[in-house]
């Protein structure tokens, strides 16, 4: 039954994992919003609350996949 009630809350408010590569480190965050997404800055909010923001000169690679572990 919890996995019910959590299904349906994710529907509306997904998490994301969010791996980058900025200044030659590779980067997994749990985020649960995404404010900006282009190739030279990202912003958003950590699930933690905090927010965070990756500004560089460079293109970053990062990837993008729904969080699904406790589903």
């Amino acid at each position: 039954m919890k996995k019910f009630f959590r299904r349906i809350i994710r529907s509306f408010w997904p998490q994301h994992v969010l791996i980058v590569t900025f200044q030659g480190n590779d980067l997994k965050i749990h985020c649960k919003e995404l404010k900006k997404l282009s190739p030279k800055r990202i912003k958003g909010v950590k699930v933690s609350g905090e927010e965070f923001e990756l500004v560089s000169t460079e293109p970053m690679d990062y990837y993008i996949e729904e969080y699904r572990k406790d589903l």
